[in-house]
């Protein structure tokens, strides 16, 4: 193991998920070493890290832990951000003696568990009812609209379907019985109004909201993000908020959380009720880090840190006034995304902040949102942020292709090469 002597932080990745290189760098300032702990062999982020042991998810606990050992890794600390691994993380702390300074994170895993705690709570009230595949499959919904979306690992919108009639749930469900009969699936009534998220973070066991952005252009056929998601929200109310957080506070105290950051995504409903999709254990993904910088002064990034090594102590920030968007692009065909344009050109533009590229991104399924690329715009108002998004997107260039002797699937048209 490489760095300098420190106390050993393990960083939990899969399928390249879990913000290992800030994590990493983030562990070091802090006179921390980084173990990756991943399953693959070649994973690029392991350069990040001062030591890398190779698992196999799919493996038992007690094999985990072993491969950790025989490396020669005694951890002071396990850090995680992939929702998957959350159950690997307290079972590592468990092996390895370790005090668990986030509690009840393991209770998020199961959406159909989190919608009981809801229940008993008395808040959040929506219709559903959840099972193994194959059961759902006999029952049916008997009611439409309604959200199909497994209980476990739905990242990404991965699998997550709108059904709004018997013949759509038929065919829908005949689909996904082959590799998914005994998984188990939630089904919960659909909320039609503006989709919004929340970011915050829970420390003495209660809930301090710090970033709320709406999707007013989410796609509401497939369930993904689509377009700009706007802060502050212009279609959420304040008080439909206030109301939310009120009700998310309710969930955190009878599920147990402490020490977490959360990211929460709701849905108006009729009426102007404000319903919960889903509680996740971390910071929004993609620009949502630096977006919840520019606009609060915190870093979502090391705060989670500090959470994860128990040493949180909330200092005040403040940031900026301004609005600001997130765009993300999505990859809608299979194959290798090869991207000319780069995060650098993107943000000389006008109004763009922030921005990435992942030239290289894989597709190989479109049952899930494929973000390669996104960019953080600001403005006065919202026509000005669509603008200034619309100007970045345009200059995108970028094609998906199956491989080098297979034809280009649609992208952006491509320019000469430089």
């Amino acid at each position: 193991m490489t760095g300098v002597p420190g106390p050993v932080a393990l960083l939990l990745s899969a399928k390249l998920a879990g913000g290992v290189v800030m994590l990493s760098a983030a562990l070091r300032r802090r006179g921390w070493r980084a173990v990756l702990v991943s399953e693959l062999a070649d994973d690029p982020n392991a350069a990040a890290c001062d030591g890398h042991v190779v698992v196999a998810w799919d493996s038992a606990d007690k094999t985990v832990a072993a491969a950790v050992e025989r490396a020669g890794v005694r951890p002071a600390a396990v850090v995680n951000m992939v929702e998957s691994l959350s159950a690997r993380r307290a079972a590592l702390l468990g092996h390895f003696g370790l005090a668990d300074p986030s509690p009840g994170l393991v209770s998020l895993l199961d959406k159909a568990a989190v919608r009981s705690a809801a229940d008993a709570a008395g808040v959040f009230p929506v219709w559903w009812t959840a099972g193994s595949l194959r059961v759902l499959a006999e029952t049916g919904p008997g009611r439409y609209p309604v959200v199909l979306k497994p209980a476990t690992e739905s990242g990404a919108s991965r699998d997550v379907h709108l059904l709004r009639s018997a013949e759509e749930w038929e065919r829908t469900v005949a689909g996904l019985l082959a590799g998914h009969a005994e998984d188990l699936f939630v089904v919960e009534e659909f909320l039609d109004g503006e989709e919004f998220s929340i970011d915050g973070y829970v420390i003495a066991g209660r809930f301090e909201p710090v970033f709320v952005a709406d999707k007013p252009d989410h796609d509401t056929v497939r369930l993904r993000d689509r377009g700009l998601r706007m802060s502050p929200p212009l279609r959420i109310p304040a008080e439909t908020v206030a109301g939310f957080v009120a009700d998310l506070q309710v969930l955190v105290s009878g599920l147990g959380l402490d020490s977490a950051w959360l990211h929460v995504e709701g849905r108006l409903g009729a009426g102007g009720r404000a319903g919960l999709i889903e509680v996740n254990p971390r910071p929004g993904g993609g620009l949502y880090p630096s977006a919840i910088r520019h606009r609060t002064g915190v870093d979502p990034i090391e705060l989670s840190l500090s959470l994860a090594l128990g040493t949180a102590l909330p200092v005040a920030a403040s940031g900026h006034d301004d609005a600001l968007a997130i765009v993300p692009l999505d990859a809608e065909a299979l194959g290798v995304v090869d991207c000319r344009t780069t995060a650098a050109e993107l943000r000389r533009l006008p109004g763009v902040v922030d921005a990435y590229v992942i030239d290289g991104y894989r597709v190989s399924t479109l049952d899930k949102e494929n973000f390669f690329a996104a960019v953080m715009v600001t403005g006065r108002d919202e026509r000005q942020l669509r603008e200034r998004a619309s100007g970045a997107l345009a200059i995108m260039d970028y094609r998906v292709s199956r491989g080098p002797f297979s034809p280009d699937l649609p992208g952006n048209p491509a320019r000469p090469p430089r």
